[in-house]
Parts: structure tokens; C-alpha cells; sequence
């Protein structure tokens, strides 16, 4: 059976009948439970993350990348992990493939020295091969600093 206070210390009953003698209340509160990964950048994309640039990350939607959700936190680091950021997961979008997450996102956020949506596509067939992306999707992840 749990119980909670109202500001004015009264007891107010959440489940079952009334509290038995010596039943301990507690004050309702509020708590967001995420998980936290891990991950590494490769210059410049480390900078761009880190100064604000780059808010959103495009993956293949396999392994943790199909598991995280909004709230999580992701600590990122530079290649040497000599510095590091914290991020949260503002928001998720699924897309079948790389091209369409490029045309609908602004791509600038993505790939930030990128002119146009065909360079970001060459930036990320170094990464990804056309088979991943029918097999598993892509996901974009909107990421902010957490200060």
C-alpha cells in the first residue's frame, strides 16, 4: 500500500483502504530514469557536436542505435578521449534510408561542412553501405549539450 502527503501534510490514500497504525508516508515525487552510453567522435564531427554545431546524428538503426530513446544520455568523446561532452536524446526519427533522412532533416545539422545533400551522402557511404541501410534503417537522433 502506498501513501503520499499533500502539501498540507494530510494523507492521501493512492491504493487500497485506510493506512494501517504505523504505516511510514512519503511525499509524491517525480523521477526520469534514462540510460547514459558511450561514444566516439572523429574530428571535425567531435567540434561540431561539442560547440553546438552538429544537433543531430545519423545512424544505422542496429545494435544500441535501435534501443536508445528520448531522454537517454549519450557521453561523447574525441577520438583520443582526451575531451569529452554530455548529451541528451531530444529526439528520434526512423528512415528507411540515408538520402531520406537527408532530404527531410535539415542537413546543415547533420553534416555541418557539408554544401549539399549529395556531400553528405559521400560522407556517409564511408561509413555506411547502401545494404545496411535496407537491412536496418537509419535513425536520426536529435542531441542537445547538457550543461
Amino acid at each position: 500500500m502506498v501513501y503520499t502527503e499533500d502539501l498540507k501534510s494530510s494523507a492521501v490514500r493512492l491504493a487500497g483502504s485506510s493506512p494501517a497504525p504505523g504505516t511510514k508516508f512519503m511525499k509524491k515525487i517525480s523521477v526520469s530514469y534514462f540510460d547514459t552510453y558511450t561514444n566516439h567522435r572523429n574530428e571535425p564531427y567531435f567540434t561540431f557536436l561539442k560547440n553546438g554545431q552538429k544537433t543531430i546524428e545519423g545512424r544505422i538503426k542496429k545494435e544500441l542505435y535501435g534501443l536508445i530513446k528520448t531522454g537517454d544520455h549519450i557521453i561523447v568523446s574525441n577520438k583520443e578521449e582526451s575531451d569529452s561532452i554530455e548529451v541528451v536524446v531530444k529526439r528520434l526519427q526512423s528512415y528507411p534510408s540515408v538520402r531520406s533522412m537527408l532530404e527531410t532533416e535539415p542537413f546543415k545539422k547533420l553534416i555541418p561542412n557539408a554544401e549539399n545533400i549529395e556531400q553528405c551522402i559521400e560522407i556517409y557511404e564511408k561509413f555506411y553501405s547502401p545494404s545496411q541501410e535496407k537491412e536496418f534503417g537509419v535513425v536520426a537522433i536529435e542531441v542537445e549539450k547538457v550543461n
